[in-house]
């Protein structure tokens, strides 16, 4: 008589085809053993995680379903379902796991830090978030970050990352999971000939009143990072970095790099225009992405 396949390794199997970066064979045997032991949920867990990691959300919604149906007490697998119904906008089945957490009775009026991650790196955002894992950047991001001032984001409330440090106020940073839905804004950068900070506070404030996204990009960013004194014993103290972002360029330069969003190029001629106007100072440079 031919004995099934041992289940536990064709499951290690797939977890180191999945650590080598083959997550199609990973899935292959992993659903075999789905199909060997359909009521053993480490296996839908796996599948879930794969899944979530290529953003692929409609199998990961199904695999996490099945694995909180097996384990009602894996508080995990109810984060990632949750993420995952957010991603396919199924908002009750989000509301009642954010319940769960408690999440569902927290405020949402003060900004966050976000971490985005792309090929060169990442980079510390602003976003103003809407419920317990979607917010709209009010950042500009980087242009080869894939993503736009006012973007609809995903983002992992457990995931914290850090803190951003604004005038002595620790806020927290959170990973981003995805992008929801594209702003129509577009990307502009240019060269101001002044570090004054009354003339680029002046130029913040005309965006404003525009409607338009602003940003210092040659502001400097440095991490130092902290003991975390919330944990208890020494082995489990981990340190979560803190963001500083000098407030404007170094006076010595002269000048300050900055990025606008806009739908419409006309509209950051406009204010740049006006800018030169009341400030008296020149920019150059413009450039658009």
């Amino acid at each position: 008589m031919q004995l099934p396949p041992n289940y536990m390794e064709l499951y290690a199997q797939a977890l180191r085809y999945d650590r080598v970066g083959d997550p199609y064979t990973a899935v292959k045997l992993l659903k075999k053993v789905t199909r060997l032991v359909p009521d053993w949920a480490d296996a839908y867990r796996s599948l879930g995680t794969i899944y979530t990691r290529r953003r692929e959300w409609k199998p990961a919604f199904h695999y996490w379903s099945k694995a909180v149906a097996l384990d009602a007490d894996d508080r995990d697998a109810w984060w990632q379902l949750g993420l995952a119904a957010v991603a396919l906008k199924r908002m009750r089945t989000a509301q009642t796991v954010w319940a769960k957490f408690g999440f569902d009775r927290l405020r949402y009026d003060q900004p966050l830090g976000l971490q985005l991650q792309h090929d060169d790196g990442y980079e510390i955002l602003w976003m103003q978030p809407l419920d317990a894992s979607r917010a709209r950047v009010v950042s500009i991001p980087h242009p080869g970050s894939g993503t736009r001032y006012r973007d609809l984001v995903l983002y992992d409330r457990r995931g914290q990352k850090g803190y951003n440090v604004i005038r002595r106020r620790r806020v927290p940073i959170y990973r981003a999971v995805d992008t929801l839905k594209r702003s129509p804004y577009r990307t502009f950068s240019c060269l101001l000939h002044t570090g004054s900070e009354p003339a680029i506070e002046q130029l913040e404030k005309l965006c404003y009143e525009a409607g338009l996204g602003f940003e210092v990009w040659s502001n400097a960013t440095r991490a130092a990072v902290q003991p975390d004194p919330a944990r208890a014993s020494e082995d489990e103290r981990r340190a979560f970095p803190e963001y500083y972002s000098d407030l404007l360029p170094r006076p010595e330069l002269g000048t300050a790099l900055v990025a606008l969003a806009a739908v419409h190029p006309a509209e950051v001629e406009r204010v740049l225009n006006d800018w030169q106007i009341i400030s008296l100072q020149q920019y150059s440079d413009l450039r658009a992405y």
